[in-house]
């Protein structure tokens, strides 16, 4: 069975010869793996994947998403990037024919191989910005998918695409407003928060369309602001389920599936995620990153929906020796082995210094008790 026939399968709930064994190996691991922070993450991510024997889900292929996109008719766009060494702050100016907007977004390198992207001032901050957001940006941006092909491509039979896009919610609370305007708008001024709601999943649509036509097997799915640590199973219900599914039934509707990811907090909320419909969900974070116990979520979350996930990469893959990395994986597979529908995988992406033996046993670990 190859390896793209083999999680295509899982996620179809189709029988399969073993349980794929697919840890989140990020551009950061790539970089390190190989020394180089120029390496081509697109082809050289496989070759990881390959040397340590791992099943293989390509999310290094993601394209960038950009808040603003091009000028256009009534929408100048002006950035200025200031560099500090490797570090850089963009700043970004719209120009409307009603106002001005303006956006600080900030890229740090946090350790030689791994960087973090994120908005520091955002493009809504009032009512006003909204409504010229609504009126004037370009109802939609091509974005430019030519590195979900190129993984497809060079992939062949040997796995398949998941680049990464946003959830419904995250796409507000991440790229246009605060994570805690956002949570406050909901509660305080519910009519503005729809408006938004309604406005930016529309975009959102589109763009997850336009990586499905372009070859995604599969979208990571990020979900991860609405955790259970921000908010509770109520609020989720009432004001981030209904984005989310529309979100989730458009993407499967074209024949793509949805790998929901919440790497944190998420215990209380398995209860309203069995309506979300996704075809799979990771990362099932245990204590002290996030608050899930395995064994309750193999019961607790639909049958239908796979499961991925499971294994701590921060302490114990960095930590453990590979008896014990052994001893883990077959207690994982043992738990989730009557329920089946599992993807055998780490709670989050590989950290740097990951041991490279630890790799090993989990492979080798995974073939030997993963079996069906």
């Amino acid at each position: 069975m190859s390896g793209r026939e083999r999680l295509l399968r899982v996620f179809r709930h189709q029988p399969i010869d073993r349980v794929p064994v697919v840890p989140f190996i990020h551009a950061n691991f790539v970089r390190e793996f190989y020394g180089d922070s120029d390496v081509d993450v697109i082809t050289r991510t496989i070759d990881v994947h390959e040397h340590f024997g791992f099943d293989i889900i390509h999310r290094n292929c993601s394209p960038v998403y950009d808040s603003v996109g091009p000028s256009a008719d009534g929408w100048q766009v002006e950035r200025q990037v200031e560099v500090d060494g490797r570090d850089e702050i963009t700043r970004t100016t719209v120009h409307t024919p009603r106002g001005d907007l303006s956006e600080v977004f900030r890229l740090v390198w946090i350790s030689d191989y791994d960087a973090e992207a994120t908005p520091v001032d955002y493009l809504i901050k009032s009512e006003d910005d909204l409504s010229l957001l609504i009126e004037f940006m370009p109802r939609t941006c091509e974005i430019n998918t030519s590195s979900i092909g190129a993984a497809k491509l060079i992939l062949g039979d040997k796995g398949i695409t998941a680049p990464w896009v946003q959830g419904a919610f995250n796409l507000a609370s991440y790229y246009y407003r605060s994570l805690e305007h956002v949570v406050t708008d909901a509660l305080i001024n519910p009519d503005f928060y729809h408006r938004m709601m309604e406005f930016l999943l529309e975009r959102n649509i589109r763009a997850c369309a336009q990586c499905i036509d372009a070859g995604a097997d599969v979208l990571s799915y990020a979900a991860n602001t609405a955790s259970g640590k921000m908010v509770g199973e109520a609020f989720f219900r009432e004001y981030v389920l209904p984005y989310e599914k529309r979100l989730i039934d458009s993407i499967q509707s074209r024949g793509a599936h949805v790998l929901y990811h919440n790497c944190g907090y998420a215990s209380k909320l398995f209860g309203v995620y069995r309506e979300l419909g996704m075809s799979a969900y990771e990362s099932l974070t245990p204590p002290p990153y996030g608050d899930t116990i395995l064994e309750e979520a193999v019961q607790q979350m639909r049958p239908e929906t796979v499961l991925s996930g499971g294994l701590d990469q921060i302490d114990f893959l960095k930590t453990a020796r590979p008896d014990e990395v052994r001893a883990k994986v077959k207690s994982i597979l043992e738990t989730v082995r009557e329920r089946g529908g599992f993807i055998l995988a780490a709670s989050d992406y590989l950290s740097e210094q990951t041991p490279y033996e630890n790799l090993m046993a989990l492979a080798d670990a995974g073939r030997e008790y993963g079996g069906l």
